[in-house]
C-alpha cells in the first residue's frame, strides 16, 4: 500500500470518528433539553411525565422526518421529477400503473427515503440543487415556524413542549443532513450535494442510478436497459459513492443477464482498488462475491473469507432483501445441502416478492433463484 492510500486511510478514518462524536455530542445535548423540559410538567402530569414526554419527543421526532421526505418530494416535482416511492421506516407507497399501492421495505442505514424519477434526456444537466435541498429546507422551516409559535403563542405547557421537542428534532436533522457526512456508511444529502457539484461524473451518475431505480419500480428488468449507460470514462473518481455506485449497477447489469464473471470483475474491481468504499457497497459487493462462489467453484477458503462475523451480521441486518434471500437460499442449498432450510427460505422469497416495491428487481431475483434450483435441487 503507498503513502497517498495510507494518508487518505487515516483521513478517511478520522472523518468517521469525527462523525461518530458529532452524532453522540449532539446526542447528548438533545438528551439534557429532553430531560431539562420534561422536568417542567412533573407538577402537572406527576409519574406519567417521562412517559408522556418521550412519547412526545418521539412523535415530534417522526414528525420531522416525514416532513424532510416530503421536502424532497415537493422540491423533487418542482424541478420536473416523477413521483416513485415514499418510505418511512417500512411503510413504502409506491406509484403502481397510475396508482398509489403500499409495500413494506426497508434499506439498511436510512429511516425514510423518496425516490423519483428524474426529467428524461438530462443526463449532463439534471436538475440536482431543490432536490437534495428539498428535506433540509422543510426541517429548517417547520423549525423556524415551531419556534416562532412557541415564542409568540400564548399556549397549555404541554403543547409548548411539543413545539420544542419539534424543533430540536427539526435541529438535529438540519446538521445531520446539511454538514456533508456519511452516516452509517450511506451519503447525506449535503455530502451528495457537493459531490455532484464538484464532479461532472458524479452529476451524470446522479442522474443514472435515478432513472435506473425508477425503472426498476416501474418493472423494467436492469439487463433490458442501455449498457452504455454504466460505462464510465477514464479516470472516473470511483472513491466518490454516487461513481462508485453506477459500477455496482454494471456489475448488476451483467449479473441479470447471467454473465456472471462479467459481474465478477466489476465488483472486484470496487473491492480491491478502491480503499475508501463506503461500508454499505463493501457488503453488498461481498454477498454478492460470496453467491458467485457458492455457485461457481464453492471453495471453502474464499467462501470462509467472505463470510465473517460482520457479514454474518449486515446479511441478519438486511434479511428481508430478496437478494438476501438469495444468497442464503444458494447458501443453504448447496453448501449446507439442507433442502428444507433451502425450501423454507425459497417460501419466504416468494414472500418478500409480493411485497418487494422495485418490480423489476423482484423479478430478476425469482429468475436466478429459479435458475439455481433448477442446476443444483436434486
Amino acid at each position: 500500500m503507498d503513502k497517498k492510500v495510507k494518508k487518505k486511510n487515516v483521513k478517511d478514518l478520522f472523518k468517521k470518528i469525527g462523525a461518530i462524536i458529532l452524532s453522540m455530542g449532539i446526542g447528548a445535548i438533545i438528551g439534557i433539553f429532553v430531560c431539562k423540559l420534561i422536568e417542567e410538567v412533573v407538577g402537572d402530569y406527576g409519574p406519567f411525565t417521562i412517559i408522556i414526554g418521550m412519547a412526545i419527543f418521539v412523535f415530534a421526532f417522526m414528525l420531522q422526518l416525514i416532513l424532510h421526505e416530503v421536502g424532497h418530494l415537493i422540491c423533487g416535482l418542482w424541478s420536473g421529477y416523477e413521483f416513485v416511492s415514499f418510505r418511512i421506516g417500512t411503510l413504502t407507497f409506491v406509484k403502481d400503473n397510475g396508482k398509489i399501492v403500499t409495500k413494506k421495505f426497508t434499506i439498511k442505514g436510512t429511516a425514510g427515503q423518496c425516490i423519483m424519477m428524474p426529467p428524461k434526456d438530462k443526463k449532463h444537466d439534471c436538475p440536482y440543487i431543490l432536490y437534495n435541498l428539498g428535506g433540509i429546507l422543510m426541517n429548517a422551516v417547520i423549525t423556524c415556524l415551531c419556534i416562532a409559535i412557541y415564542l409568540w403563542c400564548p399556549m397549555p405547557k404541554i403543547l409548548s413542549i411539543f413545539f420544542i421537542f419539534t424543533a430540536i428534532s427539526g435541529v438535529y436533522d438540519l446538521i445531520l443532513n446539511g454538514i456533508p457526512m456519511k452516516i452509517s456508511g450511506v451519503c447525506n444529502d449535503a455530502y451528495n450535494l457537493l459531490s455532484i457539484k464538484r464532479d461532472k461524473i458524479a452529476k451524470y451518475s446522479f442522474y443514472i442510478a435515478l432513472r435506473v431505480n425508477g425503472l426498476l419500480y416501474e418493472g423494467v428488468r436492469i439487463k433490458d436497459m442501455p449498457l452504455e449507460w454504466f460505462e464510465l470514462p477514464e479516470g472516473a473518481d470511483l472513491g466518490n459513492p454516487i461513481i462508485s455506485s453506477i459500477e455496482i449497477l454494471k456489475g448488476n447489469y451483467y449479473f441479470d443477464k447471467k454473465e456472471f464473471h462479467k459481474a465478477k470483475e466489476c465488483y472486484e474491481k470496487l473491492l480491491n482498488n478502491v480503499p475508501n468504499l463506503i461500508k454499505l457497497y463493501e457488503n453488498e459487493i461481498k454477498c454478492e462475491l460470496l453467491f458467485l462462489e457458492i455457485i461457481g467453484d464453492a471453495r471453502k477458503d474464499i467462501i470462509d473469507k467472505l463470510y465473517t462475523k460482520e457479514l454474518k451480521s449486515y446479511i441478519r441486518a438486511t434479511d428481508c432483501y430478496m437478494s438476501r434471500k438469495r444468497l442464503m437460499y444458494a447458501y443453504a442449498l448447496i453448501i449446507e445441502q439442507n433442502t428444507q432450510k433451502a425450501d423454507k427460505l425459497l417460501n419466504e422469497a416468494y414472500i418478500a416478492q409480493k411485497t418487494c416495491p422495485a418490480k423489476g428487481d423482484a423479478e430478476s431475483e425469482m429468475e436466478i433463484i429459479e435458475f439455481v434450483k433448477e442446476t443444483y435441487a436434486q
